[in-house]
């Protein structure tokens, strides 16, 4: 998970470059100049696009949730495969996702292929991988992570001041609207002030970063096994 975190840490450090530049185009009418050739002029970052600039934060903030998510489940899924062990050896959580992999025709098998089944599974050699185009997608929530969390067996735990996540919904919402061609930049951007920007993205880089801790000591502890 160390890389998982880095990568985390490295893109919300990013974000707040950007929220940074976009307080000081917003609150203190910040110009950018532009110096080419013999030409040198201020470009004055305009109402429009400081809206355009305030939705593109939800962008941000959800490629960051779901990037982080994604990777972070396919290291569970990747570790407990490198360990080689059997169905008897892990949890119920992880057995009910080896029998959806490996055996989700079981209702359409006979007899004595289900017999076969039953006298083989405790054996069975745990390999899973994680398929995030079926499992995401676009979808990403405190209310979808606290799924992964029930099928799979780590905390969902935070910090109560974080309010569960909430504002991941929020960014969720707004950012499938803008991909979408549901809501343009400009219309979403002027729901949003500023104060308003930076609860959401604290909120959501904290909820996220806390997940992440969570997975990990899932992880070190062995939390999987029986």
């Amino acid at each position: 998970m160390t890389t998982v975190i880095n990568d985390f840490e490295k893109r919300a450090s990013e974000i707040k470059l950007y929220f940074k530049l976009l307080e000081k185009v917003v609150e203190e009418e910040a110009c950018l100049y532009l110096s080419e050739k013999q030409t040198h002029k201020y470009i004055q970052f305009d109402g429009e696009l400081q809206k355009v600039m305030k939705a593109n934060m939800f962008l941000l903030l959800y490629n960051l949730a779901e990037s982080s998510i994604k990777q972070s489940l396919a290291e569970v899924y990747d570790t407990i495969s490198a360990e080689n062990v059997s169905y008897r050896d892990v949890k119920d959580e992880i057995q009910k996702i080896w029998i959806d992999t490996e055996y989700k025709n079981f209702n359409q098998m006979g007899t004595d292929r289900i017999y076969e089944v039953l006298n083989s599974i405790l054996d069975d050699v745990i390999e899973i991988e994680f398929d995030a185009s079926k499992k995401i997608s676009g979808n990403i929530d405190a209310r979808k992570i606290r799924e992964f969390a029930q099928q799979i067996g780590f905390s969902p735990r935070v910090h109560h001041t974080l309010n569960d996540g909430v504002k991941l919904h929020q960014v969720k919402t707004q950012r499938n609207k803008l991909a979408h061609g549901d809501l343009s930049f400009a219309e979403c951007g002027r729901n949003y002030t500023i104060p308003d920007l930076r609860v959401i993205y604290n909120q959501v880089v904290k909820y996220l970063r806390r997940i992440l801790l969570n997975i990990e000591a899932f992880l070190h502890d062995k939390s999987y096994l029986n």
